[in-house]
């Protein structure tokens, strides 16, 4: 059995090469190219959208800390902003929640359920006779 274990870091690169598995990259390059409308959700939309293609045009970029909760559900209402946009306006972001749940998918890690729970390996019949529970 595994759990959610701690978030990690991901390389521009990884979010570069997920979007464009996804075959979105392209829509959503063309989606920040426009102009704000001052409507919801489109804006929020426009916003996350120029944020994936700035960061993915960094010639260095530094990680996305998926590992800080913060940065972690910036992403998060990030892609919940264009797939607002995706429903209120289909095939304008191709961002549905399937490519968002991979998207975050990125940065979250399974771990054993016995480390999870402090144990120093997994659990097994001997420790539990070991403990009286037989």
């Amino acid at each position: 059995m595994t759990v959610a274990g701690p978030n990690v870091d991901v390389s521009i690169q990884q979010v570069a090469g997920y979007l464009l598995l996804q075959g979105i990259y392209p829509t959503i390059t063309a989606f920040a190219a426009t102009s704000p409308n001052q409507t919801e959700p489109h804006d929020g939309a426009l916003l996350a959208a120029k944020t994936f293609v700035a960061w993915i045009a960094l010639p260095n970029p530094p990680p996305v800390h998926m590992s800080q909760s913060d940065v972690f559900a910036a992403v998060n209402q990030m892609g919940n902003a264009m797939m607002a946009q995706e429903t209120a306006s289909p095939g304008s972001t191709g961002f549905t929640q399937d490519v968002l749940n991979g998207l975050l998918a990125l940065g979250q890690t399974v771990v054993p359920w016995w480390q999870a729970n402090g144990f120093s390996g997994p659990v097994m019949a001997g420790d539990a006779i070991a403990a009286g529970l037989s």
